[in-house]
């Protein structure tokens, strides 16, 4: 089916769209709002790559297992490995849900996990007006992000394979005009996903119905 097997119609309180925070840090933050268990060693490693190649950097994390301080300590210890300093994460535990997607206000650009992207993770970043960079993967749960982003029109975010997610997020992350690019991004993404026919649940429902009705008829 063509499309996404989640849509962008966003029927719960969410905060309004803020500016992008490297208006004012100038500086880019890199974040990511998944679940613990998916930031894995190969996650870190990348993500890493990412970091060395993009000037004054940080990073964003949040989710439920950060509240414990160990975990947030072998997490600062799997990224000081790879040269990442501690002083440029920012590791935070959960909060109640507006004020968890608040956090967005803080990150300019995210970054998906892999094998096992994210799904709403990455539709409620695109909905907060912070672009996700992801690739194809393998399987379907490495592709997830991908089908949400080409549903909504997001296609110049997904990349062929980890080589160009790496090279995708440092190219953006180190770009002259990124701050204009997220300025206008955020502006206008509910918008243009509001007329992505196949990111609605509208759609998605005269899309499912057109395969049951083809199904009967064959039947």
């Amino acid at each position: 089916m063509d499309g996404s097997y989640l849509t962008f119609d966003v029927a719960y309180p969410v905060p309004a769209v803020a500016e992008a925070p490297c208006l004012r840090t100038e500086s880019i933050t890199f974040g990511s709002l998944g679940s613990q268990y998916k930031i894995t060693s190969e996650v870190v490693e990348a993500w890493s790559h990412i970091f060395t190649k993009v000037p004054n950097s940080k990073l964003l994390l949040k989710n439920k297992q950060l509240a414990s301080e160990s975990t947030r300590s072998f997490l600062q210890g799997l990224f000081e490995k790879h040269g990442v300093a501690k002083e440029r994460l920012q590791l935070e535990g959960p909060e109640e849900h507006y004020r968890f997607l608040q956090a967005y206000d803080r990150v300019d650009l995210a970054l998906d996990t892999f094998p096992y992207n994210g799904g709403t993770t990455t539709t409620e970043a695109i909905w907060q007006g912070v672009p996700v960079l992801t690739f194809c993967g393998d399987r379907w749960a490495s592709r997830t992000s991908a089908s949400i982003l080409r549903a909504g029109g997001l296609e110049e975010f997904v990349a062929e394979d980890l080589g160009t997610f790496v090279d995708l997020a440092v190219r953006l992350g180190t770009s002259d005009d990124i701050a204009a690019r997220l300025a206008d991004f955020r502006k206008s993404v509910r918008a243009k996903l509001g007329n992505q026919p196949h990111a609605t649940q509208f759609g998605f429902a005269r899309r499912m119905e057109a395969i049951y009705f083809d199904c009967a008829g064959s039947v």
